[in-house]
């Protein structure tokens, strides 16, 4: 039996929506996650260094919502502020906001340390690598800077014909010298999980794999060798304070409160949750390979 006008109607119009346009409802969703942000701007764009795009930050905050949806207001807003107040995006590469149960945590990663050393005016350069098992590399502890460290990656293998990562390096150039250089291998980076990190062991003992050493150990590898490049690059108070707003974010039982005296109490910020609606499924920041001294904790 053909079919009612009802039906060709609706199929004309099914056929006119343009491919790939997503749900009105997502769009929905998404606006009420920018109003909710944007309420609460004015505690952004006073953190928020000068140098920072405040609509960029707020888009890529406005990406990371979704991830968030079972943890309190107070804990997003104090990690959302955490971001904004050492100038990092909360992009799962400079910084990332991991929820534990229902507290959204700040996560430093190394790009954000390093995005932080680049500040410091007498730093021209930081350099982060990997050195896999097939490339070409010599470290000569006694012999003059530069010449004592070399690393050449094949760059004619693919990652996985080069093998498996062995060891992570970083060094930096100041005022035309290079600092030393910091390597760190995989059993010493184990060592630092098993020995400073309050996060690994709550969760091990809790029988849980949700720390940031079990989902995404070689990002936390990487950030435990830049966080000891720390110790031979000049300094600053805000670098310092990252590295103490780190340690505290690895005590998931709470999320810090304050950052360089800015506090974020209960009564500075309305009740009223995010707006959760039907969440879209979207990918936990950082999921992707990353590519976060003290001890990394």
């Amino acid at each position: 039996m053909p079919d009612s006008l009802k039906d060709r109607v609706k199929a004309a119009a099914e056929s006119d929506q343009p491919t790939g346009q997503p749900p009105v409802a997502d769009i929905a969703l998404r606006d009420d996650h920018l109003k909710w942000l944007q309420s609460h701007g004015t505690y952004f764009t006073d953190a928020l260094p000068r140098h920072v795009d405040k609509a960029h930050f707020t888009a890529v905050a406005l990406s990371v919502l979704p991830n968030l949806k079972n943890c309190t207001n107070h804990s997003i807003m104090t990690s959302l502020l955490a971001c904004a107040r050492f100038g990092l995006e909360p992009d799962g590469r400079q910084a990332a906001i991991i929820p534990y149960g229902s507290t959204a945590t700040f996560q430093p990663m190394y790009q954000g340390y390093i995005e932080l050393m680049y500040r410091h005016p007498a730093v021209d350069t930081v350099h982060f690598g990997w050195i896999r098992e097939k490339d070409e590399w010599d470290f000569e502890p006694t012999a003059p800077s530069p010449r004592d460290f070399r690393h050449r990656p094949r760059v004619d293998l693919t990652d996985d014909e080069r093998g498996p990562v062995i060891l992570a390096y970083a060094f930096a150039w100041i005022g035309g010298h290079r600092s030393q250089v910091i390597m760190l291998n995989r059993p010493q980076a184990t060592e630092i999980r098993d020995k400073y990190s309050k996060g690994y062991a709550k969760a091990v003992r809790e029988g849980k794999n949700d720390s940031p050493w079990q989902t995404s150990f070689d990002a936390m590898w990487a950030k435990s060798c830049v966080r000891r490049l720390v110790k031979v690059v000049p300094t600053s108070t805000e670098l310092t304070e990252l590295i103490n707003a780190d340690d505290d974010a690895d005590n998931t039982s709470a999320a810090p409160a304050v950052i360089r005296g800015t506090v974020i109490s209960r009564d500075d910020q309305d009740d009223e949750p995010i707006p959760s609606g039907s969440w879209p499924e979207t990918a936990q920041p950082g999921s992707a390979p990353t590519d976060e001294a003290g001890e990394q904790r």
